[in-house]
């Protein structure tokens, strides 16, 4: 089974690189470091390495106090640290330490697999979430080099899938020395693909925390888009998302409040943009970094990395993903600052922190745009019940807490266990 998935990943490489090559007319980024796929790298420090991959922007996001902890807690290695798209790549480049590399993910194929191995010398390797590369895993295993999966989740929906190839998916999870998983939901699924240790070890962006920056920023946004304007945000759009929020928004919010939209991929800043022009001709934009007319209803967050200070600066917050049948995006950042979300039907990746907010009162599951504003309207009736509540989605999210500690403790416990050069 892994000389096929060899075979076809050869067959399939030509149209993988042209993907990433239409892919870098939207957005160019994707066009550079490409000799990195192809695992070759000149890493700026020699050192012995801890390999930490972190497919995209989310993984890194929750990656990010983890390196900081890795880096104080073993001095003696650098950190490599890999992803497989741009805004990854952005959010490695800022973490301030000189003991960082950061590379692009070399195709899973044993011949650049093998290649950037040697050339980084990596001890460990770190994957966080659930990302198996049968190449990678292989080629690990085979050189030694230990394999622990952290924060680690699986859906009802991604497990089935694994089972198809259950024997490829079994053969290269069980490379793993220790998949660290979020829930006991999570551990079990894994397990039943072949994990052969699953620790339950909780949620790293239940450890999260906005930076002092990142306030400031948000209540600088706050200040251009109108200190006393009611503002909800929507966080995170995909395609087929925009339009019906937009419309019902318009249509049944009172004027005086405003809606900002951040969508997930900044490839799709313009489109979003000549959207909401069709609706509203004053839209405003982030990027402008000017005050917003009270005539303007709707403001695009055309930005990256500013996640948090969209956040900050506002009410309510309606997460992307959930109205797309994609699976939702993760709603714990906005707990942390005590806002009240609403998502809708499609939350599959998020399923258990979904259930556990809609419990605690601070995450509201509805099925449809006209539902969403009707909810939110609800919620911003009242400033003391709203203000009571962000006390509770705080409380939550603290409550949560205690993942990053865990994991520090049992890779401490594993050390011994590391490739030595």
């Amino acid at each position: 089974m892994f000389s096929l998935y060899q075979l076809i990943n050869w067959v399939i490489l030509p149209l993988a690189i042209l993907r990433l090559l239409i892919k870098s007319r939207i957005e160019p980024k994707y066009r550079e470091n490409l000799a990195e796929r192809f695992g070759f790298a000149k890493p700026s420090k020699r050192s012995p390495v801890i390999w930490l991959h972190a497919v995209s922007v989310g993984e890194m996001l929750a990656s990010e106090q983890l390196v900081k902890h890795l880096i104080d807690q073993f001095q003696e290695f650098n950190v490599l640290i890999t992803c497989t798209t741009p805004g990854g790549r952005e959010v490695a480049l800022k973490i301030n330490s000189d003991k960082i590399n950061v590379a692009y993910l070399p195709f899973d194929l044993t011949f650049f697999v093998s290649r950037f191995i040697k050339c980084y010398r990596p001890a460990c390797l770190l994957v966080m979430e659930t990302e198996i590369w049968p190449a990678i895993f292989t080629q690990c295993s085979k050189e030694s080099i230990p394999i622990f999966a952290l924060n680690a989740r699986l859906s009802e929906k991604s497990m089935h899938r694994y089972l198809r190839i259950k024997g490829l998916t079994k053969k290269t999870i069980s490379c793993a020395s220790a998949v660290l998983a979020q829930t006991k939901a999570d551990a079990a699924r894994l397990d039943r693909i072949g994990a052969s240790k699953v620790i339950v070890s909780g949620n790293l962006k239940y450890d999260r925390r906005a930076t002092a920056d990142q306030l400031e920023l948000g209540q600088q946004f706050r200040e251009l888009f109108g200190i006393s304007r009611p503002i909800i945000l929507a966080a995170s759009t995909h395609e087929g998302e925009e339009s019906p929020i937009i419309d019902d928004f318009l249509s049944g919010c009172p004027p005086q409040y405003l809606l900002v939209i951040v969508p997930r991929h900044s490839r799709r800043f313009s489109r979003v943009m000549q959207l909401m022009r069709t609706k509203d001709p004053y839209s405003g934009a982030r990027s402008k970094n000017n005050p917003i007319s009270e005539k303007c209803r709707l403001v695009l967050g055309d930005s990256m990395g500013e996640m948090y200070s969209y956040l900050t600066c506002s009410d309510i917050v309606i997460m992307g993903g959930s109205f797309a049948s994609l699976g939702g995006q993760n709603p714990i950042e906005a707990l942390s600052l005590g806002k009240q979300v609403i998502t809708g039907p499609s939350t599959h990746n998020f399923d258990e922190v979904v259930r556990q907010g809609s419990l605690a009162g601070v995450v509201h599951q509805v099925q449809n745009a006209k539902e969403t504003i009707t909810v939110a309207n609800s919620l911003l009736l009242d400033e003391h019940v709203l203000g009571l509540k962000k006390k509770i989605a705080m409380g939550f999210t603290e409550k949560n807490a205690g993942a990053l500690k865990k994991t520090m403790a049992y890779l401490i416990s594993q050390r011994q266990s590391w490739r030595e050069y």
